[in-house]
């Protein structure tokens, strides 16, 4: 074995344990291992920006923008909600039909970005008919993942796995020829999230209030402001009652009249009732060094919080928030967005205390309370998304049309040859930025940079395998299995071997290490590459046994209030059967 090699090895090993135990954000361990891929000479300069060029990157960056315009139409949204009341008191056929229908979604927009649609409507369909909402999102993220599976565009893997059998010359896959297995793979996983998951998971996620869910009774409360307080006409910032009292002052009702903006330089007046947000002991130091009255027979609800003028709500950090790893208090989240961070919830451990210091991390759930317009607004941006869908937003955009028009041309026009699936993506994006479907700003938010600087850093280490003579070595460990107990044998343990790697590992990077390996084995063995790439494309998709395998099982995590062993439990059966049935149909339908 070569000292190139082992260095390689090293590299390979540094990234998935980076990955595994997220000791630095995905897109930073893939760049910093292509920094050292560069600082070894395993790659030249050339290869390693590459990826940069690379047509499933760019193909994947366009079908960010034109997910981001058919989902901005409002259609997919309106259907959604339309579920519920179309299927009347049959709460399991609204849940069903939501699969289907986000299985569907996926396999021609980002999944992503269908589980970020679609989980809002799992709630409030899960809310419609009184039962769990845990009940529901996992079963949402693994039809998602499998409906992906369907089609060259359903999921990035596909098409970088499409992309880099046409470099070794083994050709592109069209953009149908998935659906002969993935169908069969939705059919069956269809059937098991219903009769599995959907009626065997524990009902985790409390159908309650958000102030009863967060805990934040005892926590929240109003005082009255008599005359002879000493805090009339006094201010917020002038007291420094923050400091203080390691409080914060949401809200000051005067009559009729809510003040929650610029709370802080607003004098308090007489019989102002101030809504304050502390620790039980810091709100009776406050109450009686100021002499106000404790409103104690009054129980705050989201009702009271929520109204015309405020909103209580819960937000989820997106992967792509520039807000990731930065604390409320750096951010200075209250100044910065007018609204206040109430109680956080990460992977459904419950965090109400000591909120400023905590850095954020990708899909982290925020209480935020403030004013509506400051709220709905957060909600808009690309850091933050509502798991609540604000009734305003199930209008049809006035060019629905367009973007449903524009997105089967692209499909119809790659499917049928018509011209490579980048140019008609391209096109299509040109067409809805022309036509205003989607602003160029909002594409720009769409593009998820996180993933296209993964796949453009990742794939040059498997240039370096190739290089170095990595991926012949490990293919030449492999080759006697395949001559002993035959390629189906291989194929069956290739399928495993990277299902099990993108449960910890990122399934584009997986794929990526795993192809040149099944192409050498092919080459050993003297049969078709084509049905061993297939198997790493299905078994990097299927990422069901941890929520950090896949971003939707990430996304679903904390809103579903899941454990850890939920993913085992119900991913492991649902893993062995696709790759049961994997092994058995992949040859019959791509020969060896």
């Amino acid at each position: 074995m070569s000292f190139e090699i082992v260095l390689l090895l090293g590299i390979i090993v540094f990234a998935v344990a980076s990955f595994a135990f997220e000791w630095m954000p995905m897109d930073v361990v893939a760049i910093t291992s292509l920094g050292l891929l560069l600082v070894f000479d395993l790659v030249s300069p050339e290869e390693a920006i590459s990826g940069f060029s690379n047509s499933a990157v760019i193909t994947v960056l366009m079908m960010f923008v034109l997910s981001a315009g058919f989902v901005h139409s409002g259609l997919v949204t309106r259907l959604a909600y339309k579920i519920a009341e179309l299927t009347g008191e049959a709460q399991w056929s609204a849940a069903i039909l939501l699969l289907v229908l986000a299985g569907l979604v996926s396999a021609f927009l980002n999944n992503t970005a269908a589980v970020a649609v679609f989980m809002p409507v799992a709630i409030h369909i899960a809310r419609h008919y009184r039962f769990s909402p845990s009940r529901i999102l996992l079963p949402l993220s693994y039809t998602a993942i499998i409906g992906g599976t369907c089609t060259l565009i359903g999921t990035s893997t596909n098409l970088l796995v499409s992309s880099l059998a046409e470099r070794q010359g083994v050709g592109a896959f069209s953009m149908f020829e998935f659906m002969a297995l993935g169908g069969a793979f939705f059919a069956i996983g269809l059937l098991y999230n219903v009769f599995v998951p959907m009626r065997r998971l524990q009902p985790r996620s409390p159908l309650s209030s958000l102030t009863t869910k967060y805990h934040l009774e005892g926590f929240l409360t109003e005082l009255r402001v008599p005359a002879s307080s000493r805090i009339v006409g006094k201010t917020v910032l002038e007291e420094k009652l923050s400091e203080r009292f390691q409080m914060i002052v949401l809200e000051i009702l005067r009559g009729k009249e809510k003040i929650s903006a610029d709370i802080r330089n607003n004098p308090v007046m007489a019989d102002d009732v101030v809504l304050v947000r502390g620790a039980v002991e810091d709100i009776v130091a406050f109450k009686e060094q100021y002499g106000l009255l404790l409103l104690t027979d009054i129980k705050l609800t989201d009702a009271d919080l929520s109204d015309r003028q405020t909103i209580l709500a819960e937000l989820q950090l997106s992967p792509s928030s520039g807000l990731i790893g930065s604390t409320l208090k750096e951010i200075n989240f209250r100044r910065q967005f007018g609204a206040f961070v109430l109680a956080l919830n990460r992977t459904g451990e419950l965090i109400r205390d000591k909120l400023a210091a905590i850095p954020l991390k990708a899909w982290d759930i925020l209480l935020v309370f403030g004013p509506r317009s400051r709220v709905e607004a957060l909600s808009e941006g690309r850091d933050f998304a509502a798991l609540v869908e604000r009734e305003d937003k199930l209008r049809l955009d006035p060019r629905w049309w367009l973007s449903v028009l524009i997105v089967p041309t692209v499909v119809i026009l790659a499917a049928a040859g018509v011209m490579p699936i980048l140019k008609a993506s391209i096109l299509g994006v040109v067409a809805m930025l022309v036509t205003r479907v989607i602003t160029i700003q909002q594409a720009y938010r769409a593009i998820d940079w996180t993933v296209i600087f993964l796949l453009a850093t990742i794939l040059p280490l498997g240039l370096a395998m190739e290089n170095t003579g990595l991926a012949a070595l490990i293919a030449d460990w492999i080759e006697p299995l395949g001559a002993r107990y035959g390629p189906l044998a291989l194929l069956s343990v290739l399928y495993l071997s990277t299902t099990l790697l993108t449960s910890i590992f990122s399934n584009n990077a997986t794929a990526v290490l795993m192809v040149p390996i099944a192409i050498g084995a092919a080459a050993n063995l003297g049969v078709s590459p084509k049905p061993l790439l297939m198997a790493i494309t299905y078994g990097a998709s299927a990422s069901f046994m941890t929520p950090v395998g896949y971003q939707t099982n990430a996304m679903v995590y904390s809103p579903g209030n899941y454990r850890f062993l939920d993913y085992v439990v119900f991913g492991v059966p649902l893993t062995v059967v696709l790759w049961l049935l994997a092994t058995f149909m992949i040859p019959l339908i791509w020969p060896f």
